[in-house]
């Protein structure tokens, strides 16, 4: 029990930490939104057109990469393969990301970069 309490503990002052960061000027921080493909069709948005989105309303892309969320997805066809797209962009540009219907990265704490098909 004690050893939960340290990690819980150390886990807040490091997101705490986090947060103090990304609101300093020239601060980045990573967003993601899902591609809409779904498994054995693929389909869904490329990483260029989630980029120009954002490009689009005025938020700058200072790196993109392809992802998957890190959910585990029946294998069923049709069904949602959980790729993403994987943004850095700068921390003072966050809002208006999340009204284009992005989300912060740290939502998704197994997410990972994958190549790009």
């Amino acid at each position: 029990m004690r050893t939960i309490l340290t990690f819980l503990l150390v886990f807040a002052i490091l997101t705490a930490c986090g947060a103090v960061e990304s609101k300093s000027p020239g601060a980045s921080v990573s967003f993601y939104k899902p591609s809409g493909s779904v498994q054995c069709m693929g389909g869904g948005q490329s990483l260029q057109a989630m980029e120009r989105q954002l490009a689009d309303a005025g938020i700058p892309v200072l790196t993109s990469a392809c992802g998957v969320d890190g959910k585990v997805y029946a294998a069923v066809c049709g069904a949602a393969d959980g790729r993403i797209g994987i943004f850095v962009i700068p921390a003072a540009r966050a809002q208006a990301a999340t009204a284009l219907g992005f989300a912060p990265l740290s939502s998704l704490p197994a997410a990972t970069e994958v190549v790009c098909h």
